[in-house]
């Protein structure tokens, strides 16, 4: 067996064993409920920051969302990957979505927006970071993305997040007044 062979059979092994092998009514409810929620959880985070007079961070934050969805979005076209829930064999537990899967904008998201907030917000990290691993498990649990789609997802996040993190840095003037 070749190296992509290996790999996609161990995607798919681990797919498995997360959409079938870790069942159980309380996780069916609440990672399905993580496809919306986790939309309004970061755009609630823009408007508390917003709120709280940083509004330099929700702008950040914002233009960093945007960012990773106009890279995201394409790329998943370019590689064109199916999605499990279209194989027979898989548990779904939301509509499947029609766009491609490689790789999982939803943990993008998560991981691009907790990078940038854990920057500012040391104390936040735990948390967000938390949370963006549940949403990254989540997309496997409901049978809508292979685990390498979500691991690519936190690659993607990481990175554009820091790219975020370093133009605000480099534009202090437009973002920050003091030291960033």
């Amino acid at each position: 067996m070749d190296t992509t062979g290996y790999i996609n059979s161990l995607d798919y092994s681990l797919f498995q064993n997360i959409n079938h092998g870790i069942t159980n009514p309380f996780f069916d409810v609440v990672f399905s409920s993580l496809r919306e929620l986790t939309y309004v959880f970061w755009f609630l985070l823009i408007i508390y920051f917003w709120v709280k007079k940083e509004n330099k961070l929700a702008l950040l934050l914002a233009a960093g969302i945007v960012a990773g969805a106009m890279f995201t979005y394409p790329l998943k076209f370019i590689i064109d990957r199916a999605r499990p829930c279209l194989l027979e064999s898989s548990r779904v537990l939301t509509p499947c979505e029609s766009d491609p899967s490689f790789p999982s904008g939803h943990t993008e998201m998560s991981f691009l927006a907790a990078t940038v907030v854990s920057r500012f917000h040391p104390e936040y990290g735990k948390y967000l970071y938390s949370f963006s691993f549940i949403v990254a498990l989540s997309r496997v649990y409901v049978g809508v993305h292979f685990p390498t789609d979500a691991i690519a997802g936190v690659i993607v996040g990481l990175v554009i997040g820091k790219l975020m993190i370093m133009l605000a840095q480099r534009k202090k003037d437009i973002f920050w007044e003091r030291d960033v």
